[in-house]
């Protein structure tokens, strides 16, 4: 069951039944679709779902308002017959959505990742190196990018968005341990413009450069990164970077060495 059924958080949310793609209403119930797939198999309770869906500006009569916004959810996951409300599951406690296995997104990204950890520790880099790219082939862009609750952006979107890092972080020391440094340069490019304070992605930058035979581009970065933190901290880099830094302008020639 769970092929014929997608349910994708990891960029705009999405609905699929076999082929076709099921419309979601907007709003309310997209955003409450959206708290129930993160917290998958998990119950919510009303105030919970209240929250991630109203925030700060909470209706007269939340419960009614909350029953309404479920109701025009289950409305939306049948259409076209797909019948998907019946995922949807009430008790005492709240509600929860159960998706069959394989068919979120989240839940794929992560036992990929898991995968690929299991893999580094056996010392099998190229099984890792696989894994993880495919774990960071589900990302989309930003999750749940269409939906608009400044509640889950906060509370779940922030966390996700460091997982993300995490793993690209991880997937570019296996790449520099195999050799792969050229194939991870342009990438590392842009993800330190959009994550300039993640010293980790400059530090990756720099050793994937060097390692490419552009000492002075690699240099430049270093300045680069210097002169973002001394502007918007105060700071200068850490002593990882600078470690770095000082092997780089020694010419040190352990910087070549691959390794994990």
């Amino acid at each position: 069951m769970g092929r014929d059924m997608s349910f994708r958080v990891l960029g705009p949310l999405d609905v699929a039944s076999g082929s076709r793609k099921i419309p979601i209403p907007g709003g309310r119930p997209r955003s409450l679709l959206a708290a129930l797939l993160v917290n998958a198999g998990e119950t919510l309770t009303p105030e919970d779902l209240v929250q991630a869906v109203w925030g700060n500006s909470l209706p007269r009569q939340p419960r009614p308002a909350l029953h309404t916004a479920l109701t025009r959810l289950r409305q939306g996951l049948d259409g076209g017959g797909a019948g998907l409300s019946r995922l949807l599951h009430t008790s005492a406690g709240g509600y929860r959505i159960d998706v069959p296995p394989g068919s979120l997104d989240l839940h794929r990204f992560r036992q990929l990742a898991q995968r690929a950890r299991t893999a580094g520790r056996l010392g099998d880099l190229e099984c890792e190196r696989t894994l993880l790219a495919d774990a960071l082939l589900l990302w989309r862009g930003r999750p749940l990018a269409d939906v608009r609750s400044e509640v889950l952006h906060r509370d779940v979107v922030q966390g996700l968005t460091e997982e993300w890092i995490s793993t690209r972080e991880r997937y570019h020391d296996v790449c520099l341990a195999l050799g792969h440094h050229d194939e991870i340069v342009a990438g590392l490019r842009t993800l330190t413009a959009k994550f300039p304070f993640h010293e980790r992605l400059w530090h990756q930058l720099m050793l994937a450069l060097y390692r490419c035979g552009r000492r002075g581009e690699a240099l430049e970065v270093y300045a680069e990164v210097r002169g973002f933190l001394r502007a918007e901290l105060g700071v200068d880099p850490g002593a990882d970077l600078h470690r770095l830094h000082l092997a780089m302008l020694r010419t040190d020639g352990s910087l070549l060495a691959c390794g994990a």
